[in-house]
């Protein structure tokens, strides 16, 4: 064992004693745990180093049968990404005598050294010097920062791959994917995994508005956010759904969609509005509680507080006592023309809050799936185009209507 590595093990031990010691004793000041935690930071780039210095080692000396990739995953239980990825980094640089004092000094973290690793993989076959290379991109990252790095990493692997760039952007776009989710408590999740171009459209956005938020608050002092909006975490939640806001109001031309967005939310309006005989026969409406509001999920939310939409057509749907029956929408009569072959803006809108979700029995798909408007009774079949007639389908399901036959691929 050469001196860096016996230092570097030495260093780690000390770092994992000072830190138990602290925890068992009371009478240690504040800072102190502060400053163990650097030192367990730094030992924990150590600990990095030396790992990546031993299975370099150990790759070369093939001490493992499958290699060392399948090596850390059958015995340290790596996941097969994550122990590709520490074998591929060892091999590359584990070795490389430019780096042994660095690595076992703990001079360089996981991100310093997966870059470093990303450069010699760059210039590999393409008669660059590796240890030059390492050179330049540690002077970056010493200079710089670790972003700079990363950005002139990316521009080494395309001079010297062209096409990188757009294969890499392929490959990114091929795994994004959103996916929205609820919590136990009714809090909606909402995981996403973005290619650089769109996570960059979004990010921008997202960063202005939180920026503003802060700015307003700081140097303005006049204060845009509720009050329970205090960090940057909670500031980005709100600069989402303002986001989605913007998209709500914005015209149809603007969202390039046809129809107006569906009602989100739905609650009592007041006495003078509703009337009280009328609200068994409307879905949900009976088991609303007074100052609660329900989501088109079917969550409750306090009616208070709900986000304004900031529109001209604001929706305000008016009911006929006796059916029940969506009849106005913001004074504008519904069924103006029942001899139209498709429901209007308007009706939809209608639909939207009446059904709520897809009218087929068992089915849940909600409202805002843009569900079709499907004729009870068909149009050629002298169907009208009226409230009374039209209801939510999903499309799988106004297709089995039209065609029962129709064999639809789960």
């Amino acid at each position: 064992m050469d001196q860096g590595m016996r230092e570097g093990l030495e260093s780690l031990a000390a770092a994992a004693r000072e830190a138990i010691s602290l925890l068992d004793d009371e009478s240690g000041e504040s800072a102190d745990f502060l400053a163990a935690v650097r030192r367990v930071e730094v030992a924990e780039q150590i600990a990095h180093g030396v790992k990546l210095r031993l299975l370099a080692e150990a790759d070369r000396r093939k001490a493992a049968r499958a290699g060392i990739g399948a090596w850390l995953s059958a015995e340290l239980g790596y996941g097969s990404s994550r122990a590709r990825g520490l074998a591929e980094e060892a091999r590359r640089i584990g070795g490389m005598p430019e780096l042994a004092e660095k690595l076992t000094a703990g001079e360089l973290n996981q991100d310093q050294t997966r870059i470093v690793e990303r450069a010699v993989k760059a210039v590999h076959g393409s008669g660059i010097d590796p240890g030059a290379a390492v050179a330049e991109t540690l002077a970056v990252i010493e200079h710089e920062g670790v972003g700079k790095a990363k950005a002139r990493v990316r521009v080494l692997e395309e001079t010297l791959a062209p096409g990188t760039v757009r294969d890499l952007a392929a490959r990114q776009r091929a795994r994004s994917f959103l996916r929205v989710g609820e919590t136990q408590d009714g809090m909606v999740r909402i995981d996403a995994l973005l290619d650089a171009a769109r996570g960059a459209v979004v990010r921008s956005v997202l960063d202005q508005m939180v920026a503003g938020g802060l700015h307003s608050r700081q140097y303005d002092k006049v204060e845009k956010l509720a009050e329970d909006v205090t960090t940057v975490e909670q500031m980005g939640a709100h600069a989402l759904t303002r986001l989605a806001e913007i998209y709500l109001t914005a015209s149809p031309k603007r969202r390039n969609e046809p129809h107006r967005p569906p009602t989100l939310f739905i609650t009592r309006a007041p006495d003078s509005v509703w009337n009280s005989a009328a609200d068994d026969t409307v879905p949900g409406m009976a088991e609303i509680p007074d100052g609660c509001a329900m989501t088109v999920y079917g969550q409750l939310v306090p009616a208070e507080g709900l986000p304004s939409m900031r529109d001209s057509a604001a929706s305000l749907l008016t009911l006929d006592p006796i059916s029940g029956e969506p009849i106005t929408l913001d004074g504008r009569e519904l069924d103006t023309d029942p001899e139209a072959r498709l429901a209007s803006v308007d009706q939809r809108t209608a639909l939207a809050f009446r059904d709520r979700e897809c009218s087929e029995p068992g089915c849940s798909r909600p409202a805002t799936w843009s569900l079709h408007a499907h004729h009870e009774t068909a149009y050629q079949d002298g169907g009208t185009t009226v409230m009374s007639n039209l209801v939510l389908l999903c499309s799988e399901h106004h297709v089995l209507r039209h065609h029962p036959d129709h064999q639809h691929d789960a």
